[in-house]
């Protein structure tokens, strides 16, 4: 997004993913965010090129609500830390979990409290992120959950995830397949997303370490090696076709930055821009 000053009312523009159809006014997300730092947004022209789907698990609104912050922080002056915006995102999303990859960038894991800890990132980890056509809500993904979980799921799971991280510390892909597997919220959202089950085939086909969703869906990541992305993407496309859903291949980075703001103009017509 860029923000120009310039005297008037506020002005929004919203090109790319949810042109037409997310509000260009006071009420989007990233002028709700800018207001808590700036108040009055009159005199500024936002300016946003979208590239996350929406509703998709990938984490659009921390993004908007991140990248607002990160602007007010930036035209205000405001001097917030990286952790006095997670705890701003964190109001506004309901939990700091996508807003900490957003502030702080690679891979992170919030623990109790907000603090977001960064993961290192192996270099030779790549991810396809299947991108279904269809959207599922947060709330709908949320209540497909039940209220408990069986004891031994949650041991299960624990033990792969503190796994998972010391494999990704260690740059170990090849130990991915046995700890990329879930039993507190993919069973009860996996019919939430089209296509899943014909994908989790794929894991050991064709260099596909393991697939999980994205978020809340209905998006799927295939974790894959740098050599294999390109072959992993190919063949999640031909097995979605192959069950008649619509979807979108991209193969994806971990960016090793977070967002973040800079002036590109002199300060009479300052432009602040915020790139994630």
């Amino acid at each position: 997004m860029t923000i120009t000053r310039r005297p008037g009312p506020l002005e929004v523009h919203v090109r790319g993913e949810g042109a037409g159809e997310v509000p260009e006014s006071a009420e989007n997300l990233v002028c709700r965010a800018m207001a808590m730092g700036l108040g009055s947004l009159d005199g500024l022209v936002v300016e946003c090129e979208n590239r996350i789907p929406l509703g998709r698990g990938l984490g659009s609104s921390a993004a908007a609500a991140c990248a607002g912050l990160v602007a007010a922080n930036a035209i205000g002056g405001l001097r917030w830390a990286p952790d006095d915006l997670l705890m701003r995102a964190r109001e506004i999303e309901g939990h700091a979990d996508n807003a900490g990859a957003c502030i702080y960038g690679g891979i992170v894991a919030v623990v109790p409290g907000g603090r977001a800890v960064q993961i290192a990132v192996p270099d030779d980890l790549l991810f396809v992120t299947v991108v279904p056509v269809e959207r599922v809500s947060t709330a709908t993904a949320r209540g497909a959950l039940p209220a408990q979980v069986p004891h031994g799921d949650a041991a299960d799971t624990l033990a792969r995830a503190i796994g998972l991280v010391l494999a990704l510390e260690r740059g170990e892909l090849e130990h991915l397949p046995e700890l990329l597997h879930d039993r507190l919220h993919e069973p009860y959202r996996a019919p939430l997303v089209p296509g899943i089950e014909r994908l989790r085939r794929l894991c050991g086909e064709c260099g596909c370490l393991g697939v999980t969703i994205s978020g809340s869906g209905p998006t799927v990541l295939l974790w894959c090696r740098r050599a294999d992305a390109a072959a992993v993407a190919e063949h999640a496309t031909a097995a979605l076709a192959e069950v008649g859903v619509a979807a979108e291949a991209k193969v994806l980075r971990v960016a090793p930055g977070g967002i973040r703001a800079r002036w590109v103009e002199g300060p009479d017509t300052r432009l602040a821009k915020a790139v994630g």
